[in-house]
């Protein structure tokens, strides 16, 4: 059974352009979560032991519960306005990469994706776009291995960890074969799932249990649908992070009488996020529609409104439109 994704005319072309650039930044969506920096922040070291200059370009702040990773240190500001190799990673559209980075995408000589969401897909020297991969870092992975690039104990530890969030802990339906047997090389080469394990899922503080435990108990529930709405009050209130609130999302869709689960996350500038989940029904379709995107079961967009109150509105009404 083959089970590798890229064509082997592609690696060619993606070693041709690393091969020809001096200068490579590897830029991703903000919030970074466990399959952007995992796989950012393995590819550059990979690539910097290849014998190349890279960098990873910072576009917002790590939360508390990946501090943990190795190679952290190598998120930071850019430090030129263009490379000769731009990578934009766990995402496929300019708009996730703001305009923080996406002036400097533009300005680069060559640019390139790798990515595994449904429905992107920027205009680049070349496309590596795989909506049945299950993390970035499996794509990042196969390109490592496949290409005999440089491969270590962080580098491995970085690619298990976006594995293991992305794939719900090897979970979810697009987990394959290869998955599995990526993440086995994965351990026989360094990385150690105790750790990881114990960092990513038990080494939870109590404020947030605290936090996460008044976000569920505020939630709504009706039609097989739940609802939740975490403001910037209440993040202050338990002095956690917006982050935090990510998994809860998920906790709700996990309820038996719940198919599909909605949070509306309040930002700065007017801007709300909306995190979607469901068990059986396409929420990337509703994602796509309201200018987001994301996995069949796991999507997300933003709404922009000048009021908590009414941006809340306008997600349940869309929540409510949902045939769960």
């Amino acid at each position: 059974m083959k089970i590798e994704r890229i064509s082997k005319e592609k690696l060619d072309k993606f070693k041709e352009l690393v091969d020809n650039a001096e200068t490579i930044a590897i830029g991703s969506h903000i919030n970074p979560d466990g399959d952007n920096l995992g796989s950012t922040l393995a590819l550059r070291k990979s690539l910097e032991l290849y014998g190349k200059d890279v960098e990873v370009l910072a576009n917002d702040t790590i939360d508390d519960y990946l501090q943990f990773l190795p190679e952290k240190e190598n998120y930071k500001e850019a430090s030129r306005d263009s490379y000769d190799l731009f990578m934009i990673l766990d995402c496929s559209e300019f708009d996730r990469i703001t305009d923080k980075l996406t002036p400097i995408a533009k300005a680069s000589k060559n640019t390139l994706v790798i990515d595994h969401h449904v429905g992107g897909g920027i205009d680049t020297d070349l496309n590596l776009i795989y909506d049945t991969a299950p993390a970035t870092c499996e794509l990042v992975f196969e390109i490592i291995d496949r290409l005999n690039l440089p491969i270590d104990k962080d580098i491995a530890t970085l690619i298990y960890t976006g594995l293991c969030t992305d794939t719900g802990r090897f979970l979810y339906a697009n987990v394959s074969e290869y998955t599995f047997n990526a993440a086995g090389k994965l351990l026989t080469l360094g990385a150690d799932s105790e750790y990881i394990y114990r960092n990513l899922y038990q080494s939870k503080p109590i404020k947030v249990m605290k936090f996460q435990t008044e976000v569920i108990a505020n939630a709504e529930f009706f039609d097989k649908k739940a609802y939740s709405v975490i403001s910037k009050d209440l993040v202050e209130k338990h002095g956690v992070q917006m982050g935090d609130g990510e998994t809860v999302v998920g906790m709700l869709r996990d309820l038996d009488e719940v198919n599909v689960s909605m949070i509306l996350k309040e930002y700065d500038n007017g801007e709300y996020k909306v995190s979607l989940r469901s068990k059986d029904c396409d929420v990337a379709k509703v994602a796509r529609e309201n200018g987001g995107g994301g996995h069949i079961k796991a999507s997300g967009f933003s709404i922009f409104d000048d009021s908590l109150e009414s941006a809340s509105a306008k997600a349940l009404t869309i929540l409510k439109e949902i045939d769960a």
